[in-house]
């Protein structure tokens, strides 16, 4: 059952409560919840009971206080991570830690928030995963690694090996493939999986925010700077920092990455101490490094740093003998999600599903499954319900010769890929057309050729 959390905020705290709902709601893990207030009586009536509540703040203390105490004095009180923002610490409430053992600070951090969520939800589970209530290690471990193809299995069988080697690790592969999922399951494979779990997206870093975004800084360091504020180093220690998307690091970020993969140690900005970390550096890639390596794009230094230990994902159409199970591993979790009568697949629906060549992966199948249970009226799915375009289940190539019925095959495929590539990038040509790595020009007469519509 997915972790409930319930954002808790007034028109002072609306701005920020949005930005955490937000955020949150990226993580299909949880159920994510904004409720406005005034709430003189807390949280009372609110069923079923929250996992985590997150209160934002009223700016004055008075208000802060009493919020805080009423929630505290519920019977049943879930856990508290109250928000405060950076204009209103000097009306902090006093003694805020006799409140809640954690709070978050505006300017809100995405990666921040996930980690230190998620970080206080498996305190709070812990007794329950004693009884028996395995949210926070299976759900998050091997269990979302659905497959046993032979190529996945494999892959399957490394993590162990690699979670006790501890090494740092490059995951390489298509988008979708599910490179977040298996860095995850490595973190709560390895001794570390009481300790955070960080993941950042490289490429959503501004260049010249990297170095304080990843060694944090002292108050006063720069303008603006109110408060000394952790890196996201800091905010992994112990535990897993997981670097997606490493491939978009601009050089110059590439070369303070480097520093700290060579001896762990780093200078929050302003401070003259140099820092000792103790985090696992997980990366990852959808491309091919050695080729920006060549292109003098990416350090060759920092390649060899990354991939100590190397795991190739292979794409979904590498491995169809798991469509099937995969399938039925999303449709349950969706399908449960509409509270109405459940819809079914035919089974020539699922055919077309395993028949389908997944240029988007794993993500792109989750996307067709959502579609089709939210938008679909009817109870069983049909092929032609489905968001993808559909081959034919043969072709008629009697009488034809090899080389006839080769070019038949090649141009219904040609066709249906090049279909599927102007519907993922909602008719840019531009687009598709770098995704299939050909000219623009050659692309556009493939699409006169089939008369394909480009949305």
């Amino acid at each position: 059952m997915q972790p409930s959390i319930i954002i808790l905020t007034d028109q002072h705290g609306q701005r920020v409560g949005a930005q955490l709902q937000a955020i949150l709601q990226q993580e299909d893990d949880y159920q994510v919840d904004c409720l406005e207030g005034p709430f003189p009586n807390g949280t009372e009536g609110v069923e079923p009971r929250p996992d985590l509540l997150l209160p934002v703040l009223p700016a004055a203390r008075e208000r802060a206080e009493h919020l805080l105490a009423t929630l505290r004095a519920q019977a049943a009180c879930p856990p508290l991570m109250p928000v405060l923002q950076a204009v209103d610490l000097h009306q902090c409430p006093d003694g805020l830690h006799h409140w809640a053992t954690d709070f978050l600070v505006t300017p809100l951090r995405e990666a921040e928030v996930r980690a230190r969520v998620r970080q206080r939800l498996l305190w709070s589970s812990a007794p329950a995963r004693e009884s028996g209530n395995t949210y926070g290690t299976a759900t998050v471990g091997l269990a979302h690694l659905v497959g046993e193809a032979p190529a996945f299995v494999v892959l399957k069988r490394k993590l162990p090996l690699l979670a006790q080697c501890e090494a740092p690790v490059l995951l390489t592969g298509e988008t979708g493939t599910g490179k977040g999922l298996c860095a995850r399951a490595l973190h709560y494979l390895s001794r570390r999986a009481g300790k955070p779990f960080l993941p950042v997206n490289c490429g959503a870093i501004p260049v010249d925010l990297f170095e304080r975004e990843l060694f944090g800084h002292q108050k006063g360091a720069f303008t603006g700077a109110w408060t000394a504020q952790p890196g996201l180093i800091a905010e992994a220690e112990g535990g897993t920092l997981f670097l997606d998307e490493i491939a978009t690091l601009s050089l110059s970020a590439q070369a303070k990455l480097l520093r700290f993969l060579e001896d762990q140690t780093y200078h929050a900005l302003g401070s003259p101490r140099p820092r000792q970390a103790d985090v696992w550096i997980i990366a990852a890639t959808n491309m091919e490094l050695l080729r920006k390596v060549q292109d003098g794009t990416f350090r060759e230094d920092l390649f060899y740093r990354l991939a100590v230990m190397t795991l190739t994902l292979p794409p979904l159409r590498e491995r169809r003998a798991d469509i099937p199970c995969l399938v039925a591993h999303v449709w349950a979790r969706y399908v449960g999600q509409q509270g109405a009568v459940p819809k079914q697949l035919s089974p020539r629906a699922l055919e077309a599903l395993c028949r389908y060549a997944w240029p988007g992966n794993m993500r792109e199948l989750e996307n067709v499954i959502r579609q089709v249970t939210v938008l679909t009226d009817a109870q069983l799915i049909e092929p032609e319900d489905l968001p993808i375009p559909l081959l034919p289940t043969s072709l008629d190539t009697r009488g034809d010769s090899l080389k006839q019925a080769k070019a038949k095959v090649m141009a219904n495929f040609e066709q249906a890929y090049i279909a599927e590539l102007l519907r993922v990038h909602q008719g840019n040509v531009t687009q598709a057309a770098l995704e299939a790595q050909t000219e623009r020009r050659a692309f556009g007469r493939l699409i006169k050729k089939y008369q394909l519509a480009k949305r």
